[in-house]
């Protein structure tokens, strides 16, 4: 972490100074070492004011806490002079990492979108670290504080902070970005998401471009070429934007363009082609969504001033955050486990690569689809229709998981009467449902809310024990 003086960490908490320097933040008392500044985060199932005297035992300079505890803290014995009382101890965890951001001098990419921001988050960084150390978001931390959790991470060396901002609401993403600041936004695109507390798309386009609408002078929004919601939210915004495509079907000319040149089983070569030139690129991942990403990343790290044709070949050296469209054998099935989440754009991108995939190598087809949550009073109907995407497709085995997937088997079943259907109403029955149904030679794609786990049915799919030709038992 990039250290603040102790006016500057003051100067964040309301206060004109406070008693020592901050080279170190922390939430949990147990990864409290001495001279840290520990911030009091209460959670629903946790309250950090209740590990205060662990923090301080462990050698935290001081704590920041609600202003509301501070009558009990002090007749706790607690001392005055080491609490810093704030309103919202939340909010001062951003304000201390706006600080730390402020005092960097990293290119920072910020990113969101209802699909694929947290893949085109890592591609980014993947071409970032051609250029320098790169600190960007991991796991979930894309939060109001998983992100100051990541800003605290900027040393002196770091050059770029890519910064991934998730949300629920609106105001959520311009709250996190008045202390990001980021050079450049990026909005991967909207899809139905959130729908049961925005209540439409606009309301969700509007929400994600609450970045682009947060950007400093001289910021540069980058955004899907052809999107009429995004477009619409653009209204107003007085900062330069940079398009960007895969040519195929999308209406206009986008500043950053990529073109399919080859493709052979999960491998891929890419062009990309901006103002100043173009490039290829060979990939070991060939998903259509992968490669829609790779383009807004290209685009990202193009607006933000790094030479493309020096970064690109950095996509082929991307570590992906996991359950994101991996292809995994085992046993004799090939697993697309894209389980980590779902909404009913990225289901179809994911059921038309499973098909593909399936026509390539043979076998049978199998989407195991659970639940898509946050989708409001549509929902039933955004999972039937998902259900005869699916049959329209030509996907031979559907395996519906959870309360809402009754609507998937219903469409799949009215487009398909031919096709294979079975309802798993309990998610926590899927793996082994599963497991007993596909057999060698299938493609199985695993995908739904994160709020089914499906990543169980990976799991198992990948203990799955099947008969060596000598008989005896094999784990694949």
């Amino acid at each position: 972490m990039i250290e603040l003086s102790a006016k500057e960490a003051g100067r964040a908490l309301g206060r004109k100074a406070i008693v020592a320097p901050v080279a170190r933040v922390a939430i949990d008392s147990r990864q409290v070492r001495p001279g840290d500044l520990f911030l009091a985060i209460s959670g629903e199932n946790f309250d950090g004011h209740d590990f205060l005297e662990d923090a301080f035992r462990s050698g935290a300079a001081g704590a920041v806490v609600s202003s509301a505890r501070i009558p009990s803290l002090l007749a706790g014995g607690l001392a005055a002079d080491r609490l810093y009382p704030v309103e919202d101890t939340v909010r001062a965890l951003g304000a201390l990492a706006g600080e730390v951001r402020r005092k960097s001098g990293a290119r920072v990419i910020g990113i969101t979108g209802s699909v694929g921001k947290t893949t085109t988050k890592d591609l980014i960084a993947g071409m970032a670290a051609r250029q320098g150390a790169v600190v960007a978001t991991s796991g979930n931390y894309n939060n109001e504080i998983g992100v100051p959790l990541t800003l605290f991470q900027l040393t002196e060396r770091t050059q770029t902070l890519v910064v991934e901002m998730g949300m629920r609401g609106l105001g959520e993403i311009a709250e996190l970005s008045e202390f990001v600041r980021p050079h450049v936004g990026v909005v991967t695109g909207v899809a139905p998401v959130h729908l049961e507390i925005l209540g439409n798309l606009e309301a969700v386009a509007r929400a994600k471009t609450e970045l682009l609408h947060g950007l400093p002078p001289g910021g540069k929004a980058v955004v899907p070429q052809g999107s009429a919601l995004i477009e619409e939210a653009l209204e107003g915004l007085d900062r330069e934007v940079v398009r960007f495509a895969l040519e195929e079907g999308a209406p206009g000319r986008a500043d950053v363009r990529g073109r399919l040149l080859e493709a052979s089983g999960s491998r891929a070569k890419l062009e990309v082609e901006w103002p100043e030139g173009k490039a290829e690129v060979e990939v070991d991942w060939a998903t259509p969504a992968r490669l829609r990403n790779a383009v807004a990343a290209a685009a990202a790290v193009w607006a933000a001033g790094m030479p493309l044709e020096e970064v690109l070949g950095g996509l082929a050296e991307v570590g992906f955050s996991g359950s994101r469209g991996q292809e995994i054998e085992a046993a004799g099935i090939l697993v697309l486990d894209d389980s980590y989440n779902a909404n009913p754009v990225a289901v179809e991108a994911a059921l038309e690569h499973l098909v593909a995939r399936t026509r390539e190598l043979g076998g049978r087809s199998v989407a195991v689809l659970g639940d898509m949550l946050e989708l409001g009073p549509s929902a039933p109907e955004y999972h039937r229709m998902t259900g005869e995407r699916a049959a329209a497709l030509g996907v031979e085995l559907l395996l519906a998981v959870g309360p809402l997937a009754e609507h998937l088997l219903a469409g799949y079943r009215k487009g398909a009467p031919a096709g294979r259907g079975l309802h798993v109403p309990d998610p926590a029955d899927a793996a082994e449902e599963t497991a007993r149904i596909v057999g060698p030679g299938d493609v199985v794609l695993v995908k739904a809310s994160r709020g089914l786990r499906l990543e169980r049915v990976v799991e198992r799919l990948l203990a799955r024990k099947v008969p060596a030709p000598n008989g005896v038992s094999t784990r694949g």
